[in-house]
This record gives structure tokens, C-alpha cells and sequence, in this order.
């Protein structure tokens, strides 16, 4: 079981911070983002920040860099000379919306990593052998740009019997669509998740990739990330130019599922609709996951939990900016049989600290994407802790 705490300073394990540094680093997308290195008497330990396409409301606020850098040498000074098991309760202590969520996460990544000399998973939770399912993005779309409304074509190798096994599967799948659609001359490329774009609309889009996964052993999953498309109690769907209430949405979803047997949706309603969450819970056999809903925040995620909207969560750290706040939210979403889907950000870099946080927590799906070195950073890592720990097995995904 994961160790039941709220902040870092209840671990015993630490040394006296020596230095820090920040430093810009370019993410998945080519812009820069903040980097720290913490020095301690066992090394220095590194963090980098990921940020997402958009902020949503209910994210805890991130600062632009030039604002951390030019900030930076005061705060520095509250951290020299203490113990790196400080770390979180010093950054409670100023407010993590002062030095900005994605600094707070930074420091906080690179105190737990100190803390463990590298080896989160097993600090955080001994005895985890327990591995998850790599949810991967083929096709893309929305906010992540490209051709259809639905952002993400996703696919879980829940057949897959090892991690490396999940990884191979995911990967051929995302080839094989590739040379489907480069041989239709219908290719647009690669978007920020190293998904591919093509002129195929929401529903060829999923008449390919279910065909394909079916042909692999895969299920298929979406994120509607529905918040992109929702204007005016409508959601605008532009390949077919529908304009959806809430209620008829709900039954364009419904009809997804039963039709392609979807395993996961991922936000299919915008984010402050907890009762259309609720309805679809009731109606669907499938995971129903909330993303911009919760948020990661444990106070939103007991909302949903009362209100019984969704039954699976999107795990993103900087959406609260700390380790220990984002374990918290673990905590509660497994009391409530909630399943936790540790997630990367669009805009990610190749730091490997959710695949530790995964594992770690039993999380049953982590979603990474297949392309792109932001992306293969995270299941190498994955395929490494498997290497390591003892009897690993996959987790079980039951609805």
C-alpha cells in the first residue's frame, strides 16, 4: 500500500539542501519551460516542468518563467541549508500560488527524488509490483491540433501480459495507422503528443482506429475534452457542424460506445457539468473519466464523488502543483473506487517522474502517448522499475 501521508516532511530519509539552480529547458512543442537542479550531499536531483495546451479554470495557477527567474534568487534563499524533507511544507508555507504551480511542482519533484535517490516508486510504496496499462494517443485532434473535434483516439493493450508487451502493442498500432493514412495521401503529420492528424472526421477517425486495435488485441478510448468544443450550452462539432445540447451529447456518447465498444471516455462533458457526468456513469459500462472536472483537486473530486460523476480520474501533478497534494487526491479517488489514470501534458518534457508516481500509487493506466521522446521517456522508465521489482504484474482494470 502507498504510505499515507499529506506532505513530504513526514519522511525520515533526508539531507540538508546545498544549492539550487533554475534553469530553461525547451518542452514537446519547442517553448521553454523552468528546470530545477537540487544539490544535496547524495547529488543533484532534477525536475522540469510540463504545462498544458490550455489552463483550465480550476488548475492551480502557473506564473510566466521570466516572472519565476527574476523571483527566484529570493526564494532560493528559503530553501538553502534545509532539509530536503522541508521542501513541501516551506512552499505550503509562502503559497504555491505566489511562486506559481509549476515551480512549487519542480521543487517538490526534485526534494521527493532527492529523498529517494531516484528510486520514487519504491520510497513512496515498497511493495508495489503492481505495473499499469500504457494509454496511448493515435490519432489527434481539438486543442492539440488537428483535423477532428474529439482531441484524442486512444488505445489500451489491456491483452498485454509484461509492460514491455503493451509498449510493442500501442507502438504497432500507431504504426500501422501511419501507413494507412500516408498511403491515402490523407497525412497531416504529428501533433504536440506525437499522434497523427489526418483529413479523416471524428467518426473515420474511429472507424480506423477500433479496426485496427481490434486486429492487435487492444481496446479503443477518447478525450472528448469537451470544454474546447462547448459555446453557449452547445457543443459545436465542426466536421459535421452539429450543434449538440447537453442531453443529445449524452446520447452521441452513449451511441460511441456501444458502437466501438469503448473501453474510456475522457471528458465528454464540459467541466462544470457534474450532472451529464452523472447520467453517463449511470448509462455506460466503461470507464468515465474526468480530467478538466476534477482537475486533480481533491475538494473537486469529492464533489464528483458525492454526486457519483465518473468513476476514473486524471492523475496531472501541476494541475496542484505538489507531490504530496496529488498523492492526497489518489488517496481519496481509491477509497471511492475511482481509478486513477496517472497523465502527461501536451506540452511535456522527458522528465520521468509520472511513471514512477504510477506505479507506485497501482494506478491501473497511465496515459503517456507512443511518440516523441517526452513520451518514450516515461514507458522506458516504466520498463526499467518492471526490470527491477520483484514478481511485477499488470493491474486489472475492472468496471
Amino acid at each position: 500500500m502507498l504510505r499515507k501521508t499529506r506532505i513530504i516532511e513526514s519522511f525520515s530519509i533526508d539531507n540538508m539542501i546545498k544549492d539550487l539552480e533554475i534553469s530553461e529547458i525547451y518542452n514537446a512543442v519547442k517553448e521553454k519551460t523552468i528546470k530545477i537542479s537540487m544539490k544535496t550531499e547524495k547529488g543533484i536531483f532534477t525536475a522540469s516542468a510540463p504545462s498544458g495546451s490550455s489552463e483550465g479554470e480550476y488548475e492551480a495557477k502557473t506564473l510566466d518563467n521570466e516572472i519565476i527567474i527574476k523571483n527566484f534568487p529570493e526564494i532560493k534563499k528559503k530553501f538553502i541549508g534545509k532539509r530536503e524533507k522541508n521542501v513541501e511544507r516551506i512552499i505550503e508555507k509562502i503559497g504555491i500560488e505566489k511562486i506559481g504551480a509549476n515551480l512549487s511542482l519542480v521543487l517538490s519533484i526534485a526534494a521527493i527524488k532527492a529523498l529517494s535517490k531516484d528510486n520514487i516508486y519504491k520510497f513512496l510504496n515498497k511493495k508495489s509490483n503492481i505495473f499499469p496499462y500504457p494509454l496511448g494517443n493515435v490519432i489527434g485532434g481539438g486543442a492539440h491540433k488537428g483535423y477532428t473535434s474529439i482531441q484524442e483516439f486512444l488505445v489500451l493493450p489491456v491483452r498485454a501480459e509484461t509492460v514491455k508487451e503493451a509498449i510493442k502493442i500501442n507502438q504497432s498500432i500507431w504504426k500501422d495507422v501511419g501507413k494507412f493514412i500516408k498511403l491515402r495521401e490523407i497525412s497531416l503529420g504529428n501533433n504536440y503528443e506525437g499522434a497523427w492528424t489526418c483529413k479523416l472526421d471524428d467518426v473515420k477517425s474511429l472507424d480506423l482506429v477500433s479496426h485496427i486495435a481490434e486486429n492487435h488485441g487492444a481496446r479503443v478510448g477518447i478525450d472528448v475534452a469537451a470544454y474546447e468544443i462547448y459555446k453557449k450550452g452547445k457543443y459545436y462539432y465542426k466536421d459535421t457542424k452539429k450543434k449538440l445540447s447537453p442531453g443529445e451529447q449524452l446520447e452521441f456518447i452513449l451511441d460511441l460506445i456501444k458502437t466501438y465498444r469503448l473501453l474510456y471516455v475522457e471528458d465528454p462533458f464540459h467541466e462544470d457539468d457534474f450532472k451529464h457526468f452523472s447520467e453517463l456513469t449511470k448509462k455506460a459500462r466503461c470507464l468515465i473519466v474526468g480530467d478538466d472536472i476534477f482537475a486533480t483537486d481533491s475538494k473537486r473530486l469529492k464533489r464528483g464523488i458525492k454526486k457519483k460523476a465518473g468513476n476514473g480520474i486524471i492523475i496531472k501533478p501541476d494541475q496542484v502543483g505538489s507531490v504530496s497534494r496529488t498523492l492526497n487526491t489518489i488517496e481519496i479517488a481509491k477509497k471511492a473506487n475511482y481509478k486513477t489514470i496517472v497523465s502527461h501534458r501536451s506540452r511535456d518534457t522527458t522528465d520521468t517522474f509520472i511513471a514512477d508516481l504510477a506505479v507506485a500509487t497501482e494506478s491501473p493506466i497511465i496515459k503517456c502517448g507512443i511518440h516523441g521522446k517526452e513520451r518514450t521517456s516515461k514507458l522506458k522508465r516504466l520498463v526499467q522499475i518492471w526490470n527491477k521489482v520483484k514478481k511485477p504484474e499488470m493491474a486489472k482494470i475492472n468496471i
